[in-house]
């Protein structure tokens, strides 16, 4: 919902005050045509990116994605929008994408990989193209378009870092004050946040006392961040403070609104019997993909996509 998608926490809103305590990353500004690119229903790659060098991609059942090689006069292209992108993935060697509050998590099924680590032009359009989480914020950014906080919808290509879970953290805070720490993933006992507990609380306090409290424009908010060693925690991101905020964590909100009374509080796993279940991965797959499944069992779903592109591609000559 948009209410909860507070503008100051838009990355573009917060990472040029915090750049120096975050993980390197460039904001690119959407063009109005990519934007519409983006928002049209039909899954076609940009021509430069379907020359990206991906590798034989495929889909879940085994399918290769479409390669639009045969020029198709519709197929988009956006040369100095892809080449920004290009020059962003040159540099940083791999990437990690996100739109102003979200990454496309739901649209790991695409990628070749299975990660959010793209290497490609490819890789991130069709990440971007494929994920609902994407479009929602996209979509959320014109609600703010005619008010004193209007946004700017934008993509974010983050250096990609091998993360190790136990090191991420997400945090929060009440009446401007550091309130809750917990550990990021709760799936998984890790013997590290027993150990370093002290040093752990004791780094990320420091960070907020020394370059967040006060610089943050609101009150009450939530934020994450990962410690790679003693005395070293990056910022990853800001949210907002609300339920959606608190779950995957350790904590309940009523718990950090209402009974906290030793801050920070730090809570982690401390043992193996504390494991807690895990939340599903679910997997958005489109409605077109999922018709494909119940109805075309003789069909593989290369020749499905390639019968829409052709549809669209006649459609399109009888409107000119």
């Amino acid at each position: 919902m948009v209410n909860n998608l507070k503008p100051e926490c838009s990355f573009a809103s917060w990472y040029p005050q915090f750049r120096k305590d975050s993980l390197n990353a460039t904001i690119l500004d959407i063009p109005e045509e990519v934007l519409k690119y983006l928002e049209h229903d039909a899954f076609i790659l940009p021509i430069e990116a379907t020359n990206s060098g991906l590798q034989n991609p495929e889909w879940l059942d085994g399918s290769p994605v479409i390669n639009e090689e045969q020029s198709l006069d519709f197929q988009p292209t956006f040369p100095q929008f892809s080449k920004k992108i290009q020059d962003v993935i040159d540099e940083y060697d791999a990437v990690f994408i996100k739109s102003n509050w979200s990454s496309p998590l739901d649209a790991t099924w695409v990628a070749p990989t299975k990660t959010l680590k793209c290497k490609t032009l490819e890789e991130v359009y069709l990440l971007l193209k494929s994920s609902d989480r994407i479009a929602k914020d996209l979509s959320n950014v014109k609600n703010y378009t005619n008010n004193e906080n209007s946004l700017t919808p934008c993509i974010i290509l983050k250096q990609w870092r091998d993360i190790n879970p136990c090191t991420e953290f997400r945090c929060f805070v009440v009446n401007n004050e550091l309130t809750a720490i917990s550990q990021r993933d709760i799936s998984q006992y890790h013997s590290y946040n027993d150990s370093e507990k002290f040093n752990i609380q004791t780094d990320i306090k420091s960070l907020f006392m020394e370059r967040i409290k006060d610089r943050f424009p609101l009150n009450h908010y939530s934020f994450d961040v990962v410690r790679f060693k003693k005395e070293k925690v990056k910022i990853i991101d800001f949210g907002p403070l609300d339920e959606s905020a608190t779950k995957g964590t350790l904590f309940t909100y009523e718990e950090i609104q209402n009974e906290i009374k030793h801050i920070p509080e730090f809570r982690f796993i401390g043992e193996e019997i504390g494991i807690q279940p895990k939340a599903p991965n679910h997997i958005c797959v489109p409605q077109e993909v999922n018709e494909f499944f119940t109805s075309n069992e003789s069909s593989s779903l290369l020749d499905i996509i390639q019968q829409e592109v052709a549809s669209q591609q006649k459609e399109s000559e009888s409107k000119t």
